[in-house]
């Protein structure tokens, strides 16, 4: 099996609403779609709460608890994501671009072969990969 696609990173946060703040604040990202559980008559309980959000043509999905989870299907999840990265231009503008901005990086930008990279960590802890290709 070959995939056509990669086509997104899902992330479980306690505050949506802060983390995909977070990815548009920091990475430019768009909101385009958005579901917060209705507390209303029909009270499900499977309802959750998520910001889709798109980065550089890739889909980021942040959600309170997975729909999977949510639905019983799958016990509460964990272990899971290591960490996904970024492309981006020059890692260490990025580096102060985001240092600036009081993002905490865990790995200072270095170089790995053919790439540099740093790794940063968002709201919910989650480490994301910034990666400039030397070459």
């Amino acid at each position: 099996m070959t995939p056509t696609e990669f086509y997104h990173v899902a992330i479980k946060a306690d505050d949506v609403a802060a983390t995909a703040e977070f990815y548009e604040r920091q990475f430019g990202a768009e909101v385009f779609d958005r579901g917060i559980p209705d507390e209303g008559e029909d009270g499900d309980e499977n309802a959750v709460e998520y910001a889709a959000l798109e980065i550089a043509d890739k889909r980021l999905y942040v959600f309170d608890r997975p729909p999977y989870e949510a639905s019983g299907l799958v016990e509460d999840l964990p272990t899971g994501l290591l960490h996904f990265g970024f492309v981006v231009e020059d890692v260490d503008a990025a580096r102060a671009d985001l240092g600036e901005a009081g993002v905490e990086f865990v790995m200072e930008p270095t170089d790995f072969g053919d790439l540099r990279i740093a790794f940063l960590l968002d709201p919910t802890g989650t480490l994301v990969e910034l990666i400039e290709h030397l070459e």
